[in-house]
């Protein structure tokens, strides 16, 4: 199904189609990691790049010059299989650039490659495509404009990262540093080349000094600005997918969304990959007064860019304070005819610069129960959502309902991360729907989910709870995450919290919409777990909570979380842990047993 809201839009993102079940295979060209491979047309079978909204394929690049830290965003194209290139004859189907620079000495096992030129399509391209079309002799699968050759500096790192509309996409052709899955299993929407060594390369520069990235900030509500690897923003499959965007011209031919290609093209139909980077850069963030991270990108409209790359090196420098969400073992895209596979999961995390996850430290429960700080988050900035377009109007109709369908949908039962079994509780979300099955209201049970992350927070904690006359307490702690506990109707509280909403079974229009699986090892920076140190240490997942029926209790206090700030603001390498200190620590844990005490205290528990 098209999506009835394709148009050139200036935020090129029709997002979460519904996903074909089409096998798509993109033939990798030769030594894809050079100039020359970069500007050669990856060339789709199986599936119809015109028909992007679900079926299309997506390549971004990143290239990092170690020297410098310099990094540049490029967008390699992709076509349809037999198309030809504007101004070249039907029967010369050679599909590869030409550059008046040296030959490119790289083989295709070295992420180098020597300096050459950026060779811009002439002014005329454009005009030329109708002469060209007329020019072919016979009938095509139709056209492309010639990609631009890339200026890469000698020694430079390159990184591809893939993306697809459709449910799988299987690499081949030039494949020897590419990751697609393992075996013939494959990720589903993504894949990469070189990732690994490109993320390597990037953390180097950064310990040295030569890349600044830049913290993410706060917004103008005052919390903090989310990130990629944020429990409040990642859903169902984390991690996936592209900025990328092409120009479809006159319904057959292809080309870069290049500033040249889309000045010369004012009605071309901007093709987009349904991506979560897009959404937290081009939706989220500029709702809650925050800027995305870009770099210069010559295949870019405005000429600079965010990407899957930069997003994720942003995120591993400034982890969010309620901790960095990690691929888990029950992400769909990391299964093995449905089993879980530590293997597959690492590799996925290889490709994102995301450390190597256990058995422990990748739970899907222990995940479950970190992403119930989405649902609180999405809550709490309704006003601003609410206020902000939906990126895809023919499902929900602003952006607070359409999170709020994602959310919804990434919480329940698969294709969801199965959260309502895990943790025996209904659906938090109950969504409102018109004739047209658009989500035009939704309500959010968010004491239920403030109960399961409290729950988290408590795991750890031994203490004997006391009783006292304390109504309400809100502390801050030094990891950037806010606990405001509120005490039940008819106690002398004196602040109030968001009212619960009731669970529904409305049904889960999954195939409908693509909502991404929220992967995360929830453990790595976890709350409620002063002991580990590095980002593959983590304890134990803690116990699922005993009384989901709580859940939908008025009478029960509740305790809001609000991340204010990211665990490591700082440029300086040697400041940026991915955990707090343990005086950090100590702290936030003090706060936690003193609501876990409240908490127990104001709903009559009694351990004696």
């Amino acid at each position: 199904m098209r999506y009835p809201t394709r148009s050139c839009l200036s935020v090129a993102f029709l997002l979460w189609t519904s996903i074909a079940r089409s096998q798509c295979i993109l033939k990798v060209p030769s030594n894809p990691l050079t100039a020359q491979g970069l500007a050669t047309p990856y060339e789709l079978t199986g599936c119809n790049q015109l028909e992007f909204a679900d079926q299309g394929a997506f390549v971004e690049a990143a290239i990092l010059d170690p020297a410098t830290g310099s990094i540049q965003i490029y967008n390699p194209l992709v076509i349809n299989a037999g198309m030809v290139a504007v101004g070249q004859g039907q029967n010369d189907t050679s599909t590869a650039p030409t550059t008046s620079s040296g030959t490119n000495s790289s083989t295709h096992h070295s992420s180098t490659s020597p300096s050459t030129t950026v060779h811009a399509p002439s002014p005329t391209v454009a005009s030329s495509i109708n002469s060209s079309k007329k020019a072919a002799t016979t009938p095509s699968a139709g056209f492309f404009v010639p990609p631009i050759v890339p200026t890469i500096p000698n020694g430079a790192i390159v990184g591809l990262w893939f993306g697809s509309n459709a449910n799988n996409i299987t690499l081949t052709g030039d494949t020897r540093v590419c990751v697609n899955g393992v075996g013939d299993s494959v990720f589903g929407q993504f894949a990469y080349c070189n990732g690994q060594a490109w993320f390597n390369a990037a953390k180097a520069a950064v310990q040295q000094g030569l890349i600044k990235v830049p913290a993410p900030g706060t917004g103008s509500s005052g919390q903090a600005c989310p990130v990629t690897r944020d429990f409040r923003i990642v859903d169902q499959d984390q991690s996936d997918n592209v900025v990328t965007t092409y120009l479809m011209i006159g319904n057959d031919t292809l080309a870069q969304n290049t500033p040249a290609n889309a000045k010369a093209n004012p009605d071309a139909e901007v093709l987009s990959n349904a991506s979560d980077n897009a959404l937290l850069n081009e939706f989220i963030q500029p709702s809650l007064g925050c800027t995305p991270y870009q770099n210069p990108c010559t295949t870019c409209p405005s000429g600079s860019s965010p990407g899957l790359a930069t997003n994720e090196l942003q995120s591993n420098f400034f982890p969010p304070g309620g901790g960095p969400a990690l691929v888990p073992l029950n992400d769909p895209m990391v299964l093995i005819n449905g089993q879980q596979s530590l293997q597959k999961v690492n590799l996925y995390r290889d490709g994102t610069g995301q450390p190597q996850a256990n058995n422990n430290n990748a739970s899907g429960l222990t995940y479950c129960q970190q992403f119930t700080q989405s649902g609180l988050f999405i809550n709490l900035n309704q006003k601003a959502f609410t206020n902000t377009s939906s990126p895809a109007a023919d499902q929900a109709t602003n952006l607070f309902t359409f999170l709020a369908m994602r959310f919804s949908m990434s919480f329940g039962p698969a294709p969801g991360l199965g959260c309502t079994q895990l943790l025996n509780i209904d659906n938090p979300v109950n969504l409102t729907t018109d004739g047209n099955d658009v989500v035009t209201a939704a309500t959010i049970n968010t004491q239920a989910l403030q109960q399961i992350f409290s729950g988290l927070t408590n795991a750890s904690a031994v203490t004997t709870p006391t009783h006292t006359s304390v109504a309400a307490t809100t502390s801050a702690s030094p990891s950037g995450v806010r606990l405001e506990t509120t005490a039940p109707a008819g106690t002398a509280a004196t602040t109030t919290s968001p009212a619960p909403s009731t669970p529904s079974q409305k049904k889960h229009h999954h195939h409908e919409t693509h909502t991404h699986y929220s992967s995360g090892a929830a453990s790595t920076g976890a709350v409620g777990d002063p002991t580990s140190h590095s980002p593959s240490d983590t304890s134990a997942p803690p116990a699922t909570p005993t009384s989901p029926g709580m859940a939908g209790s008025t009478s029960a206090p509740t305790v809001t979380v609000t991340v204010t700030k990211t665990v490591c603001p700082s440029q300086v390498p040697s400041a940026c842990r991915l955990r707090p200190d343990a005086e950090e620590e100590q702290a936030f844990v003090r706060l936690v047993v003193t609501a876990y005490v409240l908490y127990r205290s104001l709903s009559g528990y009694d351990d004696s």
